[in-house]
């Protein structure tokens, strides 16, 4: 028999144990932290938004009947509600909150780590522990769900630590640790109503001590009844005085509110619990842990009997109440994970106990004083060191996660370019990019208003002059338009004014904003860096007292090293000025020249309105611009300091 000892102890002492869970927990961190704040201020994630929205409805009318939140469990609501109500600036948009609000959601699985660990160091062996928090902390799949403030962590860690106190309060023969497991469990569905599945598992665990004869039956029957009450009471609250029973049927989030409802086939049960099981290591690893299990009942001294059939039974009441409703989605298993990760540690754990037997029997007697530590540290390490590189493909992906979320999104980038450089306009897009200007859902904090088309489109669901009509001024589309034979369609009726190719070192997709009109003239000329590549003019032809409107297309192959201004005159043959209208070249002050460093950017300019003298003498004039400041004005590579844009025609008014 395999000489690893019980571990009877609810925490393990061995300061091994502890030095492992710490340096795992620096793991978690590594992977969890680094590009917490992911995207921001553009929020990526689609909860996000809904649960801070439903909290800033909360503060401003008591409810968040407004986003179709009032039926959604309120513990995600509440955390957010106690952020924005008390430590947000004043006056602050709701998404600066964000990063603080995924720190706590970031520590929720920082302890779910050391729980699982906890949990399975008790169940069978403190190693089992840690190789089970190493499953669970390179797992991709919790990876990118933990950068995120969403109530799955929080019912995960609530659910585990629920458990884990019940269980320790038979252990230790401690009663009041129940009570407060019945509390974590209802905390556990305050966040997400899957939770009430592993109540009854919490609340009849007393029913174990009923194996002893000395205990008495009358206590376990009063605890029995007492978690009944309490949970009944919440229950109560929960479903009555609160609006959960309001939920929208459509609301995916909230499974109590699906419409189908049946008990769940085999095929139901294994179609939610088969994605789960392929997040942790491969399925040839399954396998081999389902051979480890065929040592259970000969190491069956080894595992706590209690907390194992607890764990399983937790786990099954999980899948099998939440398969109630029929196919989930697979995040809303990650209780369910947590356990495997446990089983699949046990598995190990038994490979390990029957390496040791198969050493103690292999090695001669005579070196039995150094087979004792040999047949105990050389399976340990052996088993650990496999698991290692079994988890290496996990850690890669799990790694290259993290440096993805730490990457700059181009959507914050697209929402400064179109925010600073163009007049506010309605815009089609691809599903990547129909958020960035909703400035509650996607965060856009901008100076200028750009509504969305609504719903989803390509360029090509429509001819151009259809969207004219509808009056979409751009389109934001993938950058694989321009090497689409279809884009030569489109080349003659709109400008490519910015494009984001792909690159590795941002996050977000490659994009190209088009503006739905042509330039009306193209042109050619050069002002130090900046080019003019084409204009918009009303008209050659003008009255005295009329309006001539330019628009310029310029190009700078670099910034100026001053911001510099726009000039518009209007010369007679003598090259005397007889009208002039001067001012910055965008829309925007903000995007002024020293920060036109993108040579591919068409910048649009604004519109200017020239408007001539009433008493100009009929006749032709050049109309001229360029640029000047306090630092100097723009020249031409031959020594001008303008560009002639067209020749005008003043004629006299009709008799």
């Amino acid at each position: 028999m395999s000489e690893y000892s019980r571990q009877p102890e609810l925490l393990p002492r061995a300061k091994w144990w502890w030095l492992g869970l710490a340096l795992l927990l620096i793991l978690a961190g590594w992977l969890y932290l680094r590009g917490y704040n992911v995207s921001l201020p553009y929020m990526i994630s689609n909860g996000e938004p809904q649960y801070l929205l439903g909290a800033q409805h909360v503060i401003d009318d008591g409810t968040a009947r407004a986003v179709d939140h009032d039926s959604y469990p309120p513990g995600i609501t509440a955390v957010g509600y106690f952020f924005l109500k008390h430590l947000r600036p004043a006056g602050a948009h709701h998404v600066t909150m964000l990063p603080a609000l995924r720190l706590t959601s970031i520590c929720a699985w920082m302890i779910i780590v050391a729980l699982i660990a906890l949990l399975a160091a008790r169940l069978v062996h403190p190693l089992a522990g840690l190789m089970a928090a190493a499953i669970w902390i390179v797992n991709p799949w919790v990876v990118e769900r933990a950068h995120f403030f969403m109530p799955d962590g929080f019912l995960t860690m609530f659910t585990l630590l629920g458990l884990w106190l019940a269980l320790a309060a038979e252990s230790a023969k401690r009663r009041k640790l129940s009570v407060i497991a019945i509390y974590m469990v209802m905390l556990a569905a305050v966040f997400k109503t899957q939770a009430v599945f592993v109540a009854p598992v919490i609340i009849l665990l007393p029913l174990a001590r009923l194996l002893n004869p000395a205990n008495s039956r009358r206590e376990v029957a009063e605890d029995i009844f007492e978690h009944c009450v309490r949970f009944a009471i919440f229950s109560f609250w929960y479903l009555f005085l609160t609006t959960i029973l309001e939920a929208d049927v459509t609301n995916p989030a909230f499974p109590v509110a699906y419409g189908r409802f049946g008990l769940p086939s085999f095929s139901q049960l294994s179609e939610n619990l088969m994605p789960v099981i392929d997040t942790i290591p491969p399925p040839l690893g399954w396998i081999s842990i389902a051979l480890g299990y065929l040592l259970l009942y000969r190491y069956r001294r080894q595992v706590d009997a209690m907390w194992l059939l607890a764990l399983i039974a937790s786990a099954g009441a999980f899948l099998f109440g939440a398969s109630l409703f029929g196919t989930q989605e697979k995040r809303q298993f990650f209780f369910i994970g947590a356990a495997l990760s446990i089983f699949y540690s046990l598995g190990l754990m038994l490979f390990v106990f029957g390496l040791n037997e198969a050493l103690n029997r292999l090695l001669p007697h005579r070196y039995a004083r150094y087979s004792f530590y040999a047949s105990r540290l050389l399976p340990a390490a052996l088993v650990s060191t496999l698991l290692a590189i079994s988890l290496l493909p996990s850690y890669r992906e799990s790694d290259w996660l993290a440096h993805n979320f730490s990457l700059h999104d181009r959507r914050n980038d697209l929402a400064t370019y179109m925010d600073t450089s163009l007049p506010p306009g309605r815009y089609i897009s691809r599903h990547a990019n129909h958020n960035t200007f909703n400035r509650n859902w996607g965060g856009y904090d901008g100076r200028h208003h750009f509504p969305w088309h609504k719903p989803v489109a390509e360029l090509s669901d429509k001819p151009i002059s259809e969207w004219r009509d509808l009056d979409v001024e751009y389109a934001i589309m993938s950058y694989k338009l321009l090497n689409e034979e279809s884009y030569a369609n489109y080349t003659n009726e709109t400008v490519l004014l910015k494009s984001y190719p792909r690159d590795r070192n941002f996050r977000g997709p490659d994009m190209v904003v088009l503006r739905l009109y042509p330039m009306q003239y193209t042109a050619s000329g050069q002002l130090g860096p900046i080019h003019l590549v084409g204009y918009d003019l009303n008209t050659t032809q003008v009255p005295p007292g009329g309006d001539l409107v330019i628009r310029h297309y310029w190009r700078a192959d670099s910034p100026t090293a001053a911001p510099k201004r726009v000039f518009n005159h209007l010369l007679d043959s003598q090259g005397e000025l007889v009208a002039q209208v001067d001012y910055i070249p965008l829309f925007d002050e903000r995007r002024d020249t020293t920060t036109w460093d993108d040579p591919d950017e068409i910048l649009l300019r604004r519109p200017f309105v020239l408007t001539l003298p009433a008493d100009l003498a009929p006749g032709r004039y050049s109309l001229t611009s360029g640029f000047n400041a306090e630092t100097g004005i723009l020249q031409s590579p031959d020594g001008g300091d303008r560009l002639v844009i067209a020749e005008i025609d003043v004629q006299a008014p009709s008799p």
